[in-house]
């Protein structure tokens, strides 16, 4: 009695374990995850003729009806089997912490997932990948803001960002997403979406009709695809190994690849704060006769010092750190009446 989390890999059947395959055979009852993930027909037909009992899960069936999985799991061997890896859907990990408090056992097969495939294909370094989105089916700008947020805050950090394509309803395809992106470009206007932005797109992965390709975002808008699962992956700061990957491997133009630079709204904001304390401090100079005056001044003068020496050396938050010391020493300066200066002249 228990329930075993099950991973299919990527859909193809020749993508599904050994180890799966046991679970599978020796299960009472197999619920079948459809919602977070797609499976062709020929994956489930195949599940259904070494399961003793197949149920189509949708997603009332593992969420609100997650009542009816327990009682199962009560008195027999369950099987939720989900295609990837059973645990990078949320969904998963809920009803696993629900059957853990109600004492249920539970145990984890581990799946391919696209979510490390993607990464390994894309050219680019595994490791520099910032938190991950997925893109929803609903057409509401207020659920694409977040996903439009979420890439510059990872390109403001170097990151990459992998952009899931919802899986409902036959799934989201690159062109509609890149739509979708470049409609919030207008609205917010940070560089993200843009017609030049460099995307890594990427179709049916693992199945013999994957396609992965990388280029301009208006190039990629006008591609054909095969049919999804899709994915997007918008690149953060490019080692020259990357940028050469992305050329020879995925395609993308050349010209284009050697002129990126990811949008980095942190380092641009602690420049202006630098640029706004050299300015004051050029303008005050030194306080004739006051050499206390003198002497917080030269300390705001360090601490300028050291925050472009940090910028330079890639240390973004001891920059930071310096130049809001440099700043606050000045304001303090300045609502002590000892100096003058107006921080936006």
């Amino acid at each position: 009695m228990g329930i075993t989390f099950v991973g299919l890999g990527l859909g193809p059947k020749r993508y599904i374990t050994n180890a799966a395959l046991e679970s599978i055979r020796a299960a009472d009852v197999v619920f079948l995850d459809v919602y977070t993930g797609i499976l062709p027909d020929e994956t489930i037909d195949f599940l259904r003729t070494i399961s003793k009992h197949l149920v189509i899960a949708d997603r009332y069936l593992l969420e609100d009806g997650v009542e009816a999985i327990f009682a199962e799991a009560a008195r027999k061997n369950v099987v939720i089997a989900a295609q990837g890896d059973p645990l990078i859907a949320t969904t998963h990990t809920s009803v696993i912490l629900e059957a853990h408090k109600r004492g249920i056992a539970y145990k984890i097969v581990s799946g391919i997932s696209s979510y490390s495939v993607a990464a390994s294909l894309s050219g680019l370094q595994a490791y520099k990948f910032g938190r991950a989105v997925t893109l929803p089916m609903e057409k509401e700008i207020a659920h694409a803001k977040s996903v439009y947020e979420c890439i510059v805050e990872n390109m403001s950090r170097g990151l990459h960002t992998l952009v899931f394509l919802d899986t409902k309803n036959g799934g989201l395809t690159i062109p509609v997403a890149l739509s979708r992106l470049k409609e919030l470009e207008g609205l917010l206007g940070k560089g993200v979406a843009s017609d030049d932005r460099l995307v890594i797109a990427l179709a049916r992965l693992g199945y013999d009709d994957e396609l992965i390709k990388a280029g301009r975002i208006a190039d990629l808008a006008k591609m054909d695809f095969p049919k999804p699962p899709h994915m997007l992956i918008f690149p953060g700061k490019l080692h020259f190994l990357e940028r050469e990957a992305l050329v020879r491997l995925l395609g993308a133009p050349r010209e284009c690849v050697e002129a990126y630079e990811p949008i980095n709204y942190e380092v641009d904001r602690v420049k202006r704060y630098i640029d706004a304390c050299e300015r004051v401090l050029s303008k005050l100079g030194t306080s004739a006769g006051d050499t206390k005056v003198n002497d917080v001044l030269n300390v705001a003068k360090s601490y300028l010092d050291d925050s472009k020496f940090f910028l330079k050396s890639g240390d973004l938050f001891d920059s930071l750190s310096a130049i809001s010391y440099c700043e606050g020493l000045l304001d303090a300066l300045r609502m002590m009446g000892y100096v003058e200066f107006d921080w936006k002249s």
